[in-house]
């Protein structure tokens, strides 16, 4: 009997040791609104999870989502599954274009399965349908940009103010602040005035820019994002340098001084060798006459 209690308390003991050096993991679930240009409304999902090394993102993670009535066949938005980075992007299908127009603001439902990687887990959103609007400063002397943020109450749009905003003119890889903050508030006209101070910035052909104006993840509208073309960049016109000579170039193009540069150590080369023969030939031959005498 105590080598049968030793045996218990031996299993015990090592399955208490193994599930404690397992790895703790949290399965996280993210659903992002987002809106662009006043008319394409879309959501962003994100799966990741949470071990004791650190935050990483889930891949191949089924999500079905459902707009105001949760797990309704017929409010669903649709079923993604993430990709390597753990994202996926859904947007609004048209089967729910007569319930979107119908109400203020949504709910949206997502629900994670579970894999060998990811437990199941549920996240719920809810956002006011909101607009986000930019445009120019007439009459004034200097070059100003105006961003209005409007809320959806009933059959009315309301200014919402204490909305912070982004504004900047689109570049390669990011956008550049048009005025000296990163951020602006807008006031209790939902509005916001900035003065463009950017100069010299190269446009296209016309000299044109494009600025967006951006409101990131508020918590009660999402993310919104609109732009407008400006001309105030200067005219950028494209000069090709194909077939000048350069470092880059086909050979029959190669800059003159590294074309001498390789013909004169090619001739240097080859002259030593043939200067370096010539003697071997005169030892050889001074070699054969001190033998005939």
């Amino acid at each position: 009997m105590p080598c049968v209690l030793f045996c218990l308390i031996g299993h015990l003991t090592k399955a208490q040791a193994d599930s404690a050096s397992q790895p703790k993991r949290k399965s996280l679930l993210s659903v992002q609104f987002h809106i662009k240009n006043n008319q394409v409304p879309y959501l962003k999902v994100e799966t990741k999870v949470k071990l004791d090394k650190g935050l990483f993102a889930a891949g191949s993670i089924p999500v079905s989502i459902y707009m105001d009535d949760d797990l309704s066949k017929d409010a669903l938005v649709g079923q993604v599954k993430t990709d390597p980075a753990g994202e996926a992007i859904v947007g609004i299908p048209a089967s729910l274009a007569s319930n979107w127009k119908v109400k203020s603001s949504h709910t949206f439902f997502a629900h994670a399965d579970s894999s060998s990687t990811f437990d199941p887990v549920s996240q719920e959103i809810a956002v006011a349908l909101a607009r986000l609007k930019l445009d120019t400063v007439a009459g004034g002397t200097t070059r100003s940009l105006v961003a209005t943020v409007l809320k959806s109450e009933g059959e009315s749009w309301v200014p919402m103010k204490e909305v912070e905003l982004r504004i900047g003119v689109k570049r390669l890889g990011g956008y550049l602040t048009v005025g000296e903050e990163d951020t602006y508030t807008t006031d209790s006209t939902g509005k916001v005035e900035v003065e463009f101070v950017r100069e010299n910035l190269p446009g296209d052909k016309q000299g044109k820019l494009e600025v967006v104006a951006l409101v990131d993840h508020n918590e009660e509208i999402g993310s919104l994002t609109t732009g407008i073309v400006v001309p105030w960049g200067v005219v950028h016109q494209y000069k090709s340098d194909f077939g000048e000579r350069s470092l880059w170039a086909p050979p029959s193009r190669a800059p003159i001084w590294l074309t001498l540069m390789a013909y004169g150590c090619i001739i240097a080369v080859w002259s030593m060798i043939i200067y370096l023969f010539t003697r071997i030939l005169k030892i050889r031959r001074l070699g054969k006459a001190k033998k005939s005498t």
